[in-house]
């Protein structure tokens, strides 16, 4: 029971020291492209991930953005179609965190179900940045079959990610809008 404990209390610091880490960074960036290419690669480094990706939402609902990808740091601006992606669906229009434990035996993947099995997926988790109760992006997160479990408190810290980036988010947007005002009072000057 001790060592449960002492194994808890680390994943906890770890989490922490993630956040602090994850906090720093974001701080010394206004521009929203690097602000969550750190986040993506914090997350994906911390949990030890298959795949760690940042959407972003699209006007009209039926597509998203990847805009920070921790596997391939280089795609910044894909669109993505949410009728390929069901967990991705249901997490930004429900606003709800989408957890999937088992891929391989979850019926609303079965039609990737060998693409899943083929890349050794174990599970999927997609957590919704919201920003006044709408869901504006989302965190995707794929672990290896052979990869630790999500637990409670890893969905938990990840939720308080989701939420920093929303926040991150608003702070950048707002500077943007600024600098923008800005440039338009000089040009008018």
């Amino acid at each position: 029971r001790l060592a449960a404990r002492v194994g808890e209390l680390e994943r906890e610091r770890k989490h922490l020291l993630a956040v602090i880490e994850i906090l720093r960074e974001v701080s010394t960036s206004l521009h929203f492209t690097d602000i969550l290419q750190v986040i993506a690669r914090k997350l994906g480094e911390a949990f030890g991930l298959d795949r760690c990706s940042i959407f972003l939402a699209e006007r009209g609902g039926k597509s998203v953005r990847l805009v920070a990808s921790y596997e391939d740091p280089t795609i910044r601006n894909y669109v993505v179609d949410l009728e390929r992606y069901p967990e991705l669906k249901r997490a930004m229009q429900g606003g709800e965190t989408v957890f999937i434990p088992d891929v391989a035996n979850d019926p609303s993947l079965k039609h990737v179900k060998g693409e899943m099995i083929n890349r050794n997926v174990k599970s999927i988790t997609v957590v919704p940045i919201t920003w006044r109760s709408v869901a504006i992006g989302a965190i995707f997160l794929r672990t290896f079959r052979d990869g630790p479990t999500f637990s409670d408190e890893d969905l938990r810290f990840v939720q308080v990610v989701a939420s920093l980036t929303a926040q991150a988010l608003r702070n950048a947007h707002r500077y943007e809008r600024l600098a923008d005002r800005q440039q338009e009072t000089g040009e008018t000057l």
